[in-house]
């Protein structure tokens, strides 16, 4: 197998770490570094076997020491993380079960524990989901599915993390290009951006901060924008 080929980006005290298996094998991971009480904290999603490490960060030499307890487990092929802006909970897009696995971060230790499933989790996404973004309030998460060709949008419940798909009357989920790879959106949450890996373009909406629904810019905008072959990850300052 040919080494992977990461690329990091660091934005505002969340980082995030692409693995991208250059032969299109698996193996590719997304780490993801919360603020506040998680900002000495790694995530990694491991998608070869299906869970989640974490790790501390020694603030002088980088050095990274596993969390104890161990990894804990995902859904299939996990390829996506987001962590909320307080750091009360990880959100995984789970590539090959096709559902989203939420679960609360200790924040003593950063130690992950799944919800119950009696809360609905892991919940429901389009199909093959391989990007998600948080808005900076923490109300409402993003899901780009590459399958489907679409995004979902989900309610967060402030006190358990739980997720809520938008009604499918306000336009949810929301049609994207083809083969969708990844998903961000501006600082101020007015704007949300999807790289289309199969389109070559990138679709742009607005984002209604109280509901969380996405309404894509007019054609006579030039949206979809025009993007290098096959995107695959996407980033606005301040963002992931």
């Amino acid at each position: 197998m040919k080494k992977p080929l990461s690329i990091v980006f660091a934005l505002s005290g969340l980082f995030l770490l692409t693995g991208c298996p250059s032969d299109g094998g698996s193996g590719g991971v997304n780490i993801t570094l919360g603020g506040s009480s998680a900002s000495t904290i790694l995530y990694v999603a491991n998608q070869g076997s299906n869970n989640v490490s974490a790790y501390t960060i020694n603030a002088t030499t980088g050095a990274l020491t596993a969390v104890a307890g161990g990894a804990v487990a995902a859904g299939t092929t996990p390829s996506a993380v987001t962590v909320s802006p307080n750091s009360d909970y990880l959100f995984v897009a789970n590539q090959g079960s096709s559902d989203i696995t939420v679960y609360t971060i200790n924040s003593g230790t950063g130690a992950l524990t799944a919800l119950a499933g009696g809360t609905g989790n892991p919940f429901a996404t389009g199909t093959t989901p391989v990007g998600i973004t948080i808005t900076p309030n923490g109300s409402f998460v993003h899901v780009a599915n590459s399958g489907s060709n679409n995004v979902w949008a989900y309610t967060v419940n402030a006190g358990t993390g739980a997720l809520t798909a938008l009604a499918g009357g306000v336009g949810n989920p929301f049609a994207a290009g083809t083969t969708p790879a990844g998903i961000t959106l501006t600082p101020n949450a007015s704007f949300v951006y999807v790289a289309n890996g199969g389109s070559n373009n990138v679709s742009a909406y607005t984002l209604d901060a109280g509901t969380g629904i996405l309404t894509a810019l007019g054609g006579g905008t030039g949206n979809p924008f025009s993007a290098g072959t096959l995107p695959s990850g996407i980033a606005t300052p301040g963002r992931p």
